[in-house]
């Protein structure tokens, strides 16, 4: 059975809303998905006392130098 009436301009137009918002929430969640990454990364960075980052890894729990 095929559809009765098959208007592809009009069925374009009726549908472009509901794709510009697919659209946009694909756009967002990927500039999410960025954005915690780069906060995760970020995070694992060590900073010194006097604010510069420090390339020393910290040393084990019990463990004396």
């Amino acid at each position: 059975m095929s559809a009765p009436d098959t208007n592809l301009d009009r069925q374009k137009k009726q549908h472009k809303p509901s794709l510009w918002g697919i659209g946009a929430a694909g756009v967002f969640g990927v500039a999410l998905l960025l954005v915690i990454v780069m906060v995760s990364v970020g995070a694992n960075e060590k900073v010194a006392e006097d604010g510069a980052p420090s390339d020393t890894a910290p040393s084990a729990v019990g463990v004396e130098e």
